[in-house]
Formats: structure tokens, C-alpha cells, sequence
């Protein structure tokens, strides 16, 4: 987990869900100058049971949710035209989706979803492809997060304010 000594409460939480695991990153600062506050994956115990797995991920995003007070949420969702939507990994993957989406709402706060083309519009950015293909994101130095990790970077980034 990478944490920085300073936390501004104007944060934004990024999420990418995995069949068994989030992808979360707190991220500050503006559209032009991101700060990184704090990331990390977090991976449910292998022994556990559906059920279970998905009762330990909502302790951890509520863990998250408590510590780094952010004022959105924001949930990474598949392209509407991603290979392998109907199998299990993709419907299990949803339902970790629905448990973030429940743990934020528990917390009042503001959540936004989508595909990637939606957290690019909302950032003006021109193709999330190429944004997550580069080594930095507007000086945010990425490039020693694998690629889910960055996805969950990059729509917390999206939502800052411009400036």
C-alpha cells in the first residue's frame, strides 16, 4: 500500500473490481496536478466461500471508506462490449461491484460509475487507452502499478475539479 504523509479530506476513491478482490486508490489535488494519496489491492482469502469473500471485501472498502473519508466514490464498471460478459469471473466481478456500491452508499457519499469512455468524459480526456498505455498521468508517475490498479488511478482521477 503506498500512503503519503498528508491527507487532504477532498478525496476521491477509485475502485476496480476483480471476481475476488478491489483495485482502490484515494486520489487529490486537480485535473492538472493529481496527488496520489494512498492504493492498494485488496485480495479475499482463497478458502473463502463466495458469501464470505464478499462479506471480507465490504469490511475492507468500509475500512478504506473510514480512513481516507473521501467525498466520492467511483466505480469502474466493463465496456458494455467486453469479451466474456456472460461467464462466471464477469458475474462475480458484478457482484463485487454491487458490494462497493452498497458499502458507499452505507456512507451517504457521492458514487459514480461507469465504463472508462464515462470517466473520460467526464475528465475531458480524449481516449482512457492511451492515458492508461503512458508512463505518468499529468505527472502522476504510474508506471509501477499494474494495469487494474491504474484503471482504479485513473476514474478517481477523472472526477477531480479542473484547475
Amino acid at each position: 500500500m503506498c500512503v503519503s504523509s498528508r491527507f487532504d479530506m477532498r478525496g476521491i476513491l477509485g475502485v476496480r473490481a476483480e471476481p475476488t478482490a478491489i483495485n482502490w486508490a484515494i486520489v487529490t489535488g486537480t485535473l492538472d496536478k493529481p496527488v496520489l494519496h494512498a492504493s492498494g489491492t485488496e485480495t479475499a482469502p482463497h478458502a473463502y466461500r463466495e458469501g464470505e469473500s464478499l462479506a471480507w471485501i465490504r469490511q475492507r472498502v468500509v475500512y478504506v471508506l473510514d480512513t481516507y473519508t473521501p467525498v466520492k466514490v467511483a466505480i469502474r464498471y466493463p465496456e458494455r462490449t467486453a469479451k466474456g460478459s456472460n461467464k462466471d469471473s464477469a458475474k462475480a466481478r458484478c457482484r463485487v461491484e454491487g458490494v462497493v456500491l452498497e458499502a458507499a452508499g452505507s456512507k451517504n457519499l457521492e458514487i459514480i460509475t461507469g465504463a472508462l469512455n464515462t470517466f473520460a468524459k467526464h475528465s475531458q480526456r480524449e481516449s482512457p487507452k492511451e492515458d492508461l498505455a503512458s508512463e505518468d498521468l499529468r505527472g502522476l508517475d504510474w508506471s509501477r502499478y499494474k494495469s487494474k490498479l491504474q484503471e482504479a488511478i485513473y476514474v478517481a482521477f477523472s472526477l477531480l475539479p479542473r484547475g
